[in-house]
């Protein structure tokens, strides 16, 4: 969480009570342009949002996607938010993208298994995938999957929807967010009910990020118990 200061001064405002990155994706909601100069311990870099996007970061002599992944993963940070700097972006990688990329490093340096560390790698071995497809394929009610690195890149879907990776990602982080903002585990997946009464199963599994649209009145445990082989990493 980030510290409570009530220091002002000037076009200059210290923000309290707000992880760093639940600020980054009110600013975005928001498309507010500003420069905020982020604290840790004896850290300390720049995040450079225009109209809701972070196009630039610099922590010490390091610059763009590298310095913003640094910077999210420094805990307890004290964030003051500034007027606008002119800067050329440098970042064209999505922000759920970079906070979930965040959350999975500091949920690797907290574990620190071989096995979650090799998960994390975007490389996945195409066996793996083709086998989590074809499982896919043979469970009746599954009508479209969604496969995401554990980064949020999507490796690869079978519907046409192309924003559903960028929402998937969405509510993995979000998740991540509530569980330690709660101090509590999970949730191991989340399954949200649709308009078209579907419902979307995320979860994760075989070190990637899954989405599976059901059909209504498919359960998903009943998914998820036949899909547990097929999880099994090498």
């Amino acid at each position: 969480m980030a510290k409570v200061v009530s220091m002002q001064k000037k076009n200059s405002n210290f923000v309290s009570g707000l992880p760093l990155t639940a600020f980054l994706q009110m600013l975005e909601q928001e498309q507010q342009t500003c420069s905020l100069f982020v604290s840790a311990e004896d850290k300390s870099g720049i995040l450079f949002i225009k109209e809701g996007e972070l196009i630039d970061a610099v922590t010490d002599d390091i610059i763009g996607v590298e310095a913003a992944n640094i910077i999210l993963s420094w805990k307890d940070a004290t964030i003051e938010m500034t007027d606008a700097e002119e800067r050329t972006r440098k970042i064209n990688t999505p922000l759920t993208h970079l906070i979930l990329h965040a959350a999975v490093k500091q949920d690797e340096a907290m574990t620190n298994t071989p096995q979650q560390a090799a998960e994390s790698n975007p490389e996945l071995p195409k066996s793996r995938i083709s086998r989590l497809i074809e499982k896919f394929q043979s469970i009746a009610g599954i009508r479209q999957y969604y496969l995401l690195n554990l980064q949020g890149e999507m490796i690869t879907q079978s519907g046409q929807n192309w924003k559903m990776g960028d929402f998937i990602a969405y509510c993995i982080v979000t998740g991540s967010q509530i569980r330690k903002n709660l101090n509590a585990k999970g949730p191991s997946r989340i399954v949200l009910s649709l308009k078209t009464g579907q419902n979307l199963l995320i979860f994760s599994g075989a070190g990637m990020i899954i989405g599976l649209l059901l059909n209504q009145n498919i359960s998903a445990d009943n998914v998820l118990e036949q899909l547990k082989p097929a999880l099994k990493t090498e």
